[in-house]
């Protein structure tokens, strides 16, 4: 066998190892639907964003948009939102399905447009460290003990983690999809003050760039430190926030646009609370498989 050849097979079993399965993989599930009723309707889509950590198997941040097979699962969880919604309670569901090996990555590449979940949680609150996972720490209401089939209409994004510097600013990535409501979902670049995970609601405002429905733009937010504290602070509900979008001009050149971002609502936000875990730079130690990206001995 030649050294190539046995570099890329070494490279291969370290992906493997940490990619092994099947294992679950919480993912987030947000309504796009602005009404009760436009929510259970058959066509309509759910924003999804997968629990990504530092450490194997779920080193991928991705997030879909998908809809929803039955009838029953849609009608309970935009029920259980919309209810929450008018309580002013938390409006955080989650599904868990479990992914074979590789899936998670077949996930995030769009090889993977179908799974099951055989649970969907209301979240209440997640835990207070990596170990507080769905049956150690979360504090949840089982709303749907029955199969919950999500089709993927599109990868919004998807991206191994990996060791980078972190941004100078507040950096958000910007779904949008065909109006002027955005999705916002934070940048994870590193495990310290920039390794959390975020998703925030809102519009935005006077815009003279055109965001993408296909794969987001980047939305930094100058003079705001790149932390979960300052996130929460300034991304207030009703908070509205002076953007910078990085785009492209109608030459293809790279241009930034000033934006205002009114905010809807912070609907998660989270470093090491057992659904998203960026507290370490891996929290388990060998032999357990080790993310190659972003583990550090």
């Amino acid at each position: 066998m030649s050294s190539p050849t046995i570099l890329l097979a070494i490279a291969l079993a370290r992906g493997d190892d940490c990619n092994f399965g099947p294992t679950h993989h919480s993912h987030l599930t947000l309504p796009r639907a602005a009404s009760r009723d436009a929510c259970k309707k058959q066509h309509a889509t759910f924003f999804l964003s997968h629990g990504a950590t530092f450490f194997c198997p779920h080193t991928y941040d991705v997030k879909l948009l998908a809809t929803i097979v039955e009838d029953g699962a849609r009608a309970t969880l935009c029920d259980s939102h919309f209810d929450a919604v008018a309580t002013g309670a938390s409006t955080k569901h989650v599904l868990r399905p479990t992914l074979p090996a590789g899936g998670l990555p077949a996930l995030a590449h769009g090889e993977m447009t179908e799974w099951t979940s055989p649970v969907m949680y209301h979240v209440h609150s997640f835990g207070t460290d990596n170990d507080a996972g769905p049956d150690a720490g979360w504090n949840v209401t089982t709303i749907r003990n029955a199969t919950t089939t999500i089709r993927v209409t599109r990868v919004l994004y998807g991206r191994k983690l990996d060791i980078q510097p972190a941004p100078r600013w507040l950096t958000f990535l910007a779904h949008s999809f065909g109006t002027d409501d955005v999705i916002l979902s934070h940048y994870i670049s590193t495990s310290g003050e920039s390794g959390f995970d975020a998703i925030v609601t809102g519009k935005v405002v006077g815009s003279a760039v055109t965001l993408r429905e296909d794969w987001p733009l980047v939305a930094q937010f100058p003079g705001l430190a790149d932390n979960l504290t300052v996130a929460e602070s300034a991304l207030a509900p009703g908070a509205t926030v002076s953007a910078t979008v990085l785009t492209y001009d109608e030459r293809g050149l790279p241009a930034s646009v000033t934006v205002d971002v009114t905010v809807a609502s912070f609907y998660y936000g989270g470093a090491s609370d057992g659904f998203a875990g960026f507290g370490t730079m891996c929290w388990a130690k060998p032999p357990a498989p080790q993310s190659p990206s972003t583990c550090v001995a």
